[in-house]
């Protein structure tokens, strides 16, 4: 695994994500765990170290030992993660990671020459830089499946929760305002140049202002295609980030240019947006978001735990 400088790491990507290159090991003793076929390294430690006490608060004291186990599990879980994405098949294709790049460099007010030129006087690469965003991006995508994309919450949910806090006398959430937006898709599964192509077509299409319904149901590979690709009344969080960002820039009656996800090729068609500011529905939406959050929480770490009890993992001695 290749360490990667503080500079990139200490973003809103985290992007602490590193390949194992079993060649750059030249000492047994350089290795502090093993997991499954690959290692980390003892200089990637330190780095993880020492950027995790530069996200420290001015000031702040932390026990040496207990910020060496917090750096090593960090790593250990991400390598799980990375694999794991490997193991689903999640490939992020060079346009994918070239826009990972642009939004990275765009974040920091560079352009891409900019950025590469900054992260080379640091040591990083530009190849490095791109692994380092592929596996980011494999990892979002396998979180995105399997933590967000099973992290709605039902109204039941919802009126449980509110009836249960209320009882035992806890506050409630604090109110939200919140927007639900109706709707369609048509969702073109395989990612090949056959499948751009159609989805291009489709999209065409649409906007030229054939029926969206009609469309759907003749191409979709959904199963709201029988619905005319309706999926009814979304929220926030219901839906993966790429889609849910895509339906909220568009206006009611717009239709999207084609958009991807892990589930395949999107065309998007928003039909309508509404709000409710009562304070029924603004607590509700106030308790929504908290167990939203509580869920991805506990299907993150029910996922890591997995991905743990089913590899070999092996920390050697940290005081050697």
């Amino acid at each position: 695994m290749k360490p990667i400088h503080s500079w990139l790491v200490a973003t809103a990507l985290a992007l602490t994500v590193q390949s194992a290159i079993a060649a750059d090991i030249k000492q047994i003793d350089n290795i502090v765990a093993v997991v499954n076929n690959d290692v980390i390294t003892r200089q990637e430690l330190e780095i993880m170290i020492k950027q995790l006490r530069m996200q420290l608060p001015k000031g702040q004291q932390v026990d040496t030992k207990a910020l060496q186990q917090q750096a090593l599990t960090h790593l250990i879980n991400k390598d799980l993660l990375i694999q794991a994405a490997k193991r689903a098949n999640i490939h992020p294709s060079k346009e994918d990671v070239n826009e990972a790049i642009h939004h990275f460099a765009a974040q920091r007010n560079l352009t891409v020459k900019e950025l590469i030129h900054r992260i080379g006087k640091e040591g990083i690469s530009e190849s490095q830089l791109r692994q380092t965003m592929t596996e980011n991006l494999m990892v979002q995508r396998l979180e995105q499946s399997e933590v967000m994309g099973k992290s709605q919450v039902s109204d039941a949910e919802i009126d449980s929760a509110i009836v249960r806090a209320q009882q035992e006398g806890y506050q409630l959430p604090p109110p939200v305002t919140a927007y639900a937006y109706h709707v369609q898709h048509i969702l073109i599964k395989n990612d090949n140049a056959i499948s751009r192509k159609l989805i291009d077509q489709i999209a065409q299409q649409a906007r030229a202002g054939a029926s969206f319904e009609q469309l759907a149901r003749q191409y979709s590979q959904d199963g709201s295609a029988k619905n005319g690709g309706d999926l009814g009344w979304l929220t926030d969080g219901e839906t993966v980030p790429q889609f849910e960002s895509t339906f909220k820039s568009l206006q009611p009656g717009q239709i999207s240019q084609p958009v991807r996800t892990q589930f395949g090729w999107h065309v998007i068609r928003l039909k309508e947006v509404r709000s409710d500011d009562s304070p029924q529905q603004r607590q509700r939406n106030g308790m929504r978001a908290v167990l939203v959050k509580e869920k991805r929480e506990t299907l993150h770490q029910n996922l890591l735990k997995q991905l743990q009890d089913q590899s070999y993992i092996h920390i050697n001695r940290l005081d050697n």
